[in-house]
C-alpha cells in the first residue's frame, strides 16, 4: 500500500500539508503516516551555574511529551475522521534525520509537507527543511505553501530542460497528471546562459513530448534571467496549480556552488511544488 509521510511541527504551513495530503490520498488509497521530532534540551543552566535539577527535568520533560503526544492526536483524529489509515510517530533528536530515517523504515511513496521556504544568509548555509528533503530524499517530496486544495487544482507547469534524463521525470510527471486529472505545460525557460532561438526551443519541446507520449499537454516557452524564476513567473501565468520539477539533489560543495534551481522554486514560489529526483 503506498504511504504518505506528513512532517508535523504543529505550524500553519503543516496544517495546510495534512490537508492536502488528506485529499491526495483520497486520489492514491494509501496510507497517511504523521511524525513529529522533539528537538529536546540536554541541560538546564541558570544564571548561578549549573543545576542539578534531573528530577523536575525529567517531571516536566514527561509532561511536555504527554501534552505533544496528545496533540499529534488530536492532528491525526483530521484524517481518520475522514476515513483513512494513519499512523503516528513521534521521535526526538534532529528533525531532518529523524524523518530520513522514516521514510527509508516506511519504504514511503510519497512526502508532503509545509514550508515557509528560506533566504538570505540561512539559506546559503542552512536552507530550510523542505529544502534539504528534496536534495535527499529518494521518493517524490511536495511542498506545500498555503491552503491548497485539489478541487480547484485544473493544469500543472512541468518545467525541464528537455534532457533525456528528465525522461523519468516525465514519465512520473504523467502519472500525477492522470491522477490528479490536469492538464500539463511543459516549458522551456530560456536563460542567458542557455539561449536557444524560438525555432530550436520549439523543436525540443516537441521532440520531448513525442518521445514521452504526453497527453493534455501545451508547448511552451519563457524567457527570464534565471530558470527558477522563469518557471514560477510561468506557473503563476497560466494559473497552474502545481509545479513539477525534477532535481540532481546536490549536496556538499556541488550544492554550495552551483545550487539547485528546484529549491530555488521552493522558495519563491507560492504554488505547491512536486519534486522528483534524477538518480544517476
Amino acid at each position: 500500500m503506498k504511504k504518505i509521510i506528513v512532517p508535523i511541527d504543529f505550524s500553519e504551513e503543516a496544517s495546510h500539508a495534512l490537508n492536502f495530503a488528506i485529499e491526495f490520498n483520497e486520489q492514491v488509497k494509501g496510507e497517511i503516516v504523521l511524525v513529529h521530532v522533539i528537538e529536546m534540551p540536554v541541560g538546564h543552566l541558570s544564571f548561578m551555574g549549573e543545576v542539578n535539577t534531573s528530577g523536575m527535568e525529567s517531571f516536566y520533560t514527561g509532561e511536555y511529551l504527554k501534552a505533544t503526544n496528545g496533540k499529534l492526536d488530536e492532528w491525526a483524529k483530521r484524517p481518520r475522521d475522514a476515513g483513512h489509515k494513519v499512523h503516528v510517530h513521534m521521535k526526538s533528536g534532529n528533525a531532518f534525520t529523524n524523518i530520513s530515517k522514516l521514510i527509508a523504515e516506511e519504504n514511503a511513496n510519497w512526502i508532503i509537507m509545509g514550508s515557509k521556504g528560506a533566504s538570505g544568509i540561512r539559506e546559503v548555509f542552512i536552507g530550510s527543511n523542505a529544502e534539504r528533503m528534496i536534495r535527499h530524499a529518494e521518493c517524490p517530496v511536495i511542498i506545500i505553501k498555503g491552503e491548497t486544495h485539489l478541487k480547484g487544482m485544473k493544469s500543472m507547469a512541468f518545467a525541464s530542460d528537455l534532457s533525456t534524463e528528465q525522461d523519468l521525470v516525465a514519465h512520473h510527471a504523467k502519472d500525477v497528471q492522470e491522477l490528479l486529472g490536469l492538464n500539463m505545460h511543459l516549458v522551456k525557460v530560456k536563460t542567458p546562459y542557455n539561449w536557444l532561438e524560438e525555432s530550436q526551443a520549439k523543436k525540443q519541446l516537441e521532440d520531448f513530448a513525442s518521445r514521452n507520449y504526453l497527453k493534455d499537454f501545451t508547448l511552451n516557452t519563457v524567457e527570464a534571467d534565471f530558470a527558477d524564476t522563469g518557471a514560477v513567473k510561468f506557473a503563476e501565468e497560466v494559473g497552474a496549480g502545481l509545479i513539477v520539477l525534477g532535481t540532481h539533489g546536490k549536496k556538499g560543495i556541488a550544492h554550495l556552488i552551483g545550487g539547485s534551481i528546484a529549491e530555488d522554486v521552493v522558495n519563491e514560489s507560492k504554488i505547491p511544488i512536486l519534486v522528483y529526483k534524477i538518480l544517476k
